[in-house]
């Protein structure tokens, strides 16, 4: 391949660095395929690379279709959020880390609430005094089974709140990559 179309695809790589190494190196591997396409139809390599656009646009396109494909939350799905953040602009510079970064703390607070308010009522039920109050209004205390009810409830909350804001996060990509240009080929 030559040399300007390498270059091309080096800078796409880069662009897409922050996602999982195996969706980027499909990703890579199917832009280089199109390129060679392209190339062996008789088009210059400017002529190849003023058809499929800027890296960076492109990289672009193919981060909101990757997240797009599954917007349930997950790791990897975070890292492919951080790559398109990175390319968004001055519109996602706050509201992407905001929602994403708020998500995942809401998410792993769900989870955690609960837990300790099971470890406390655990620890009541076998005589352990936890060093955390798990439920309090002014002087009075709740009782551990009380105070577990009462975790489970606000886990779910917040559960509920780390996805609402994660769905928000997907749309709002959603949204920035339809006023992208879109992929070719």
């Amino acid at each position: 391949m030559d040399q300007v179309l390498d270059a091309y695809l080096d800078r796409i790589d880069r662009h897409l660095r922050p996602m999982p190494a195996s969706e980027r190196v499909d990703i890579v591997q199917e832009i280089r395929s199109e390129l060679l396409e392209l190339e062996a139809q008789g088009l210059s390599p400017q002529a190849i690379t003023a058809r499929l656009g800027e890296p960076r646009e492109l990289a672009m396109a193919y981060l909101s279709d990757a997240i797009m494909k599954n917007p349930r939350f997950s790791w990897r799905r975070l890292g492919s959020v951080a790559a398109f953040y990175s390319l968004a602009g001055l519109g996602g510079l706050i509201v992407l880390p905001a929602t994403s970064i708020t998500a995942v703390a809401f998410l792993i607070c769900g989870a955690a609430v609960p837990a300790m308010g099971l470890l406390k009522l655990l620890g009541s039920l076998v005589g352990i005094e936890m060093p955390w109050t798990a439920v309090q209004f002014g002087t009075w205390t709740a009782p551990p089974a009380a105070a577990f009810l009462v975790s489970v409830g606000v886990g779910l909350l917040l559960l509920l709140a780390g996805m609402w804001l994660w769905r928000f996060t997907i749309r709002f990509i959603r949204t920035l990559a339809q006023n992208r240009p879109r992929r070719r080929g």
